[in-house]
This record gives C-alpha cells, sequence and structure tokens, in this order.
C-alpha cells in the first residue's frame, strides 16, 4: 500500500470518493519534502513530548508526529546494534562478510581497498529520523485524528489475520471469478458475525478471542447411535462446557443433553 503505483490508483478512483490513510516512507521522499519533515519549526506541540506536523504535497498530506519516547528507543536501538556490529567486525575483517545494506550494516564503509570501518555520517543523519512517524493522506480528519486513526491499523491485520486461519478464506478452490467472489463474500458475512459474536460474548460474559469461541463451539457434538433391532436413530448430545454453554445462553439457544430420537427407519 505504500507505493506510488497504488497511492495513484486511490486517487485515480475519483467516482467512489475514496479517503486513504497509508504510512509514508519518510527517507525516501523527494528532497525538498524532507527538508520540511526535518525543520522543526513545521511542528506543533500537540501535547508533552508530542508533536505534529503537516507537509502539503500537490493533492495530498504528508502527516508526521515526532515522540520524544520513540525517539529514545530508536537512538538506544541503533546504539545496541552499532556495539554489536562492532564485535562483528573485530571478528571478522573481511568486507565481503559484511558488506551489504541489509539492518545496520548500512553504517559500514570501505577505507582504501579492504579496511571497513563505521560511517560516522551515515549515523548522524540516521538519528535526525528519531522519532519519527508519518502517513500520507488526502482525508480532512484533523491531524490528531488522522494519526490517531492509523494507530488502529492492528485491528485491520487481526481482521486478515482472522480471515486466513480461523475462517479459512485460502487456499481458494475455485478459478470462476463469480465463484471466487462468493466465496469471500461468504467469508467476509462470517467474519461480521463473528466479530459481532465476539462482542456480544465480551459484553454479556468476559473476553474470549474468536480462536477461542471457534474452539469452544467445536466441542459441542451430537452422537448418532442406531439400534439396528429397534431400527430407530437417536441422537446424544454431548455435554457443554462452561465457555459453549454461556454462548449459548448470550444467543438464547436452547440446547438440551438429553437423548432423543432422530428418527424411526421402517423395517
Amino acid at each position: 500500500m505504500l507505493s506510488k503505483d497504488n497511492i495513484k490508483c486511490l486517487e485515480d478512483l475519483d467516482e467512489h470518493n475514496l479517503s486513504y490513510i497509508v504510512g509514508a516512507r519518510l527517507k525516501n521522499m523527494a528532497a525538498h519534502l524532507k527538508d520540511k519533515i526535518l525543520a522543526g519549526r513545521n511542528y506543533r506541540k500537540v501535547k508533552k513530548g508530542y508533536s505534529i506536523a503537516c507537509i502539503q504535497d500537490r493533492d495530498r498530506k504528508i502527516i508526521v508526529g515526532y515522540s520524544e519516547s520513540r525517539a529514545r528507543k530508536d537512538a538506544s536501538d541503533r546504539k545496541k546494534a552499532i556495539a554489536k556490529l562492532i564485535k562483528k567486525l573485530d571478528r571478522s575483517k573481511s568486507p565481503k562478510s559484511h558488506l551489504s545494506n541489509h539492518g545496520y550494516r548500512k553504517y559500514l564503509k570501505v577505507e582504501g581497498k579492504s579496511k571497513l570501518s563505521l560511517d560516522e555520517a551515515k549515523i548522524v543523519s540516521d538519528a535526525k529520523w528519531d522519532g519519527l512517524h508519518g502517513v500520507v493522506t488526502n482525508s480532512d480528519l484533523s491531524l490528531v485524528d488522522v494519526l490517531s486513526k492509523y494507530s488502529d491499523l492492528w485491528n485491520v491485520e487481526a481482521a486478515f489475520r482472522v480471515t486466513k486461519h480461523d475462517l479459512k478464506v485460502r487456499p481458494v478452490y475455485h478459478w470462476k471469478p463469480r465463484r471466487i467472489k462468493a466465496h469471500i463474500g461468504i467469508c467476509f458475512v462470517a467474519y461480521a458475525l463473528v466479530k459481532h459474536l465476539e462482542y456480544r460474548v465480551r459484553l454479556q460474559y468476559k473476553k474470549l478471542s474468536i480462536e477461542k469461541i471457534i474452539y469452544a463451539l467445536m466441542k459441542v457434538q451430537t452422537s448418532i447411535l442406531f439400534d439396528r433391532d429397534k431400527r430407530i436413530r437417536y441422537g446424544l448430545p454431548s455435554r457443554m462446557k462452561k465457555d459453549a454453554r454461556k454462548i449459548y445462553n448470550i444467543l438464547d439457544i436452547k440446547r438440551s443433553i438429553t437423548p432423543y430420537i432422530i428418527e424411526k427407519c421402517k423395517m
């Protein structure tokens, strides 16, 4: 979602009037935008240790939040990583084993033909971005509300996780477009129902994850016993554990554990 092509695609859907909030790769932006992002004068204080800036980029806005606590964590993480990098340098002087842009190896530079050393200028440059986090949006919401909405991204990620794992949206065994759409549609309805159930269970009983709710309900079973002599098929309901019983009561579903006759077969 962070690519320029995806953002342009969202903006080209004028007929749908879509508003979007996507994460921003601040360090990859144009030089004039990065200068504005790093300029302290563009920030206004929202609360102690936290300030926000808004930079206009044509028809979209880049909203950047600066957190002092996040800046301290970023600096601490970099310091620890560089300390580990120095230890690795002491163990191996071979440039080939270190030269890549992966992780914190980007702070290394080659001097002469084979000597490796820390790139202090790169470290100082990177430190300027400590504590900064930004989003790109075309929304009319306030700056605080935009960042607050983006912080709810974990709900979207949780929804994908539930549909993929608990509701088994994948793999898709259909190949006709209408059947694929129907499959996705059924999974979406199932997700809406199970989220509503999760909410009611939390409200009227206790907090249970969707995984635990499904597990509790899967244990509610009925065994079928067939009497060959009398030609009668009986249903033998299993006993319900507390969680399952509470869920049934919340949904006002009556269930007896008394055995019953399903059908009498003709002789």
